[in-house]
């Protein structure tokens, strides 16, 4: 009976228990919330990690966030029984939401998810398998997000209602985007972008307009990409593949874009490889059979448009890595496919060998081109350098470091006149040699900017005039062939700017030296000095310039003592016995006593 009874208490002493601290009744709020839903988001995306594109610690920070919230609130989904605990799984609805902090609770959960789909889309090996789990996640923050949108519609004025359905709108386009559902993803981000251009409209001037702003310039792309998909029909061709480079040059802030648009290209220029299989070299269609090594040049070329829509010296740079990084991969596997032919032994298609390596010879043309203008793009930035003269401190280049840069450039230019087939094009040939002569002036030339800067200008107006000769030259070369190119043009009209620049320069230094020297060289000596000076030979002091010239009162100065003084030199005698090789001995082997054998007693003798 005791145990009967006792049991009535614990049960009543449980539901008093689950039900006292976590139960909250449904309260009507005196007045809506405000959320600022967009606000609050770039912020803790900014302070905790999405900065530097680290999607686990913004991940971690909603986690930790949604438990601090929910331990404030005393909504935790652990039930604290008699013995153990046990969990109890509670909706946020709009009769719950009596606080904001359920709000920011459901907005968390969708940040979450989304950070976390981010995080495997970002992993180092591509997000593989975890494809699936990525539109998982991202449909469990389309959930949250509506459900957010829910709640403000019920608890929370017009403009937070606002934000909330364009956070939506957001995240269910990046959802569609990864599905490639492009007729939804245009709808929602469509939407979306209506909606943050009405609120940045209606917003005051500063920082909150500056958000919705900057947001709605972060859908454009994407929604430009949308757009192209949708009205894209049967393969891919020249005007799409720029479409989509102009949409990536756009896109800043949408990680989840530019994935797209790299898959979105390579499959474009794997179309484009599988249906055309030759390039032009010298003037004859090379066939490439192995789609891959296509696949790669045409990379290389298709980032011409990246270099040309490039803004700064480091965006330029990465894009010669990429192109660098393309004709290594189709050099490589090139070098296989050679390989494999000639394992075969003496049946190996001799013809197949020999187009394989007119492609090697191809490639590697276009490494050695990019690679002039890689360098060429440095020596326009250490010129720069070199003229702005204010690098915080570091070490200033000097005209020595350009020198040593077109010293690689003439090594580059004789390494593309030697491939097989260029010293058979005359044309090809006349350019090769003008390109030589350019490069050589213009090492020339700073090495006289080099002697300027020591004041040695005798030497430097020598040199410039050099340059002035070569590149006189090397304009008619560049005449004569019609395989120039822009690039070349460019910087021989550089070179002939700066030839007259310089002489000017040299000409100009020398005369202000001569304007601030004394007008006699003489002048300030007293006439001991002179004296003593031209009694000294022009031998014994010939780092005095002055009395060397002028000599003592008008008189030629004396170049040398003659008869020289005699001196006293030390003499130590040195004995060589040449003879000795040619001596000749005399024979006495007739004079020698000979001993004779005294047989075993002579033994005992000796």
């Amino acid at each position: 009976l005791k145990m009967a009874t006792e049991e009535p208490k614990e049960t009543e002493a449980l539901a008093e228990g689950a039900e006292a601290p976590q139960e909250v009744k449904p309260q009507e709020p005196l007045e809506k919330f405000s959320l600022p839903v967009l606000k609050i988001i770039m912020e803790a995306q900014g302070l905790h990690g999405l900065r530097y594109g680290d999607y686990q610690r913004y991940r971690q920070y909603c986690s930790r966030r949604m438990r601090r919230l929910r331990k404030g609130l005393n909504f935790l989904h652990w039930e604290q029984g008699k013995g153990k605990s046990r969990f109890a799984a509670k909706n946020i609805t709009v009769e719950v939401a009596v606080d904001i902090r359920f709000l920011l609770i459901v907005m968390n959960k969708a940040e979450r998810a989304w950070a976390y789909a981010m995080q495997l889309r970002e992993a180092p090996d591509g997000p593989g398998r975890e494809a699936h789990h990525v539109q998982r996640l991202l449909a469990k923050a389309v959930k949250h997000a509506a459900l957010l949108e829910e709640l403000c519609a019920g608890r929370a004025d017009d403009r937070s209602a606002l934000e909330a359905e364009a956070y939506t709108c957001w995240v269910n386009g990046n959802m569609c985007l990864e599905r490639e559902q492009w007729d939804t993803a245009l709808a929602k981000l469509q939407r979306c972008r209506t909606v943050y251009d009405e609120l940045s409209q209606a917003a005051a001037a500063g920082d909150e307009q500056g958000l919705y702003k900057k947001r709605v310039e972060e859908i454009d792309p994407t929604i430009r990409y949308c757009k192209y998909n949708v009205s894209r029909h049967g393969g891919a061709t020249d005007l799409e593949e720029k479409e989509l480079l102009e949409i990536g040059k756009t896109s800043s802030g949408n990680e989840m874009l530019k994935a797209k648009l790299e898959r979105s290209l390579a499959q474009t220029r794997k179309e484009k490889a599988e249906a055309v299989g030759s390039v032009e070299w010298l003037g004859a269609a090379v066939s490439v059979d192995n789609a891959t090594t296509h696949q790669h040049i045409l990379t290389a070329d298709g980032s011409k448009a990246e270099l040309a829509s490039a803004e700064t010296f480091e965006q330029k740079m990465q894009t010669y890595d990429k192109i660098f990084m393309a004709l290594e991969d189709a050099k490589r596997l090139i070098r296989e496919d050679i390989s494999d032919h000639l394992k075969v032994g003496e049946g190996c298609d001799e013809a197949a060998v020999q187009q394989l390596q007119t492609l090697r010879s191809f490639v590697q043309s276009k490494v050695l081109l990019f690679t002039r203008d890689r360098d060429l793009l440095l020596v326009d930035n250490v010129h720069d350098k070199i003229r702005a003269k204010d690098l915080a401190g570091r070490k200033a280049p000097r005209p020595e470091n350009l020198v040593k840069m077109f010293e690689q450039l003439l090594a580059s230019n004789e390494e593309w006149a030697a491939l097989p087939g260029i010293a058979d094009a005359p044309d090809l040939t006349k350019l090769s040699a003008a390109r030589a002569l350019m490069f050589k002036a213009w090492r020339i030339l700073h090495l006289a900017q080099s002697y300027k800067l020591q004041k040695q200008l005798p030497e430097a107006l020598a040199l410039v005039e050099r340059v002035q000769q070569l590149s006189k030259v090397a304009a008619q070369r560049f005449s004569q062939t019609s395989a120039a190119d822009d690039i070349d043009k460019v910087w021989l009209q550089k070179l002939q700017d700066h030839v007259r620049l310089n002489k000017v320069e040299v000409k100009a230094e020398a005369v202000l030296q001569q304007a601030a020297g004394p007008a006699h060289p003489t002048s300030g000596q007293g006439a001991d000095t002179l004296k003593q000076l031209a009694a000294t030979p022009l031998s014994a002091r010939l780092n005095n310039y002055e009395a060397a010239v002028y000599g003592d009162a008008g008189r030629l100065p004396r170049i040398v003592d003659f008869p020289p003084p005699i001196e006293a030199v030390a003499c130590k005698p040195v004995l060589f016995d040449l003879a000795l090789n040619k001596a000749f001995y005399p024979d006495v082997s007739a004079r020698a006593t000979k001993k004779k054998s005294g047989g075993i007693l002579g033994w005992f003798g000796r």
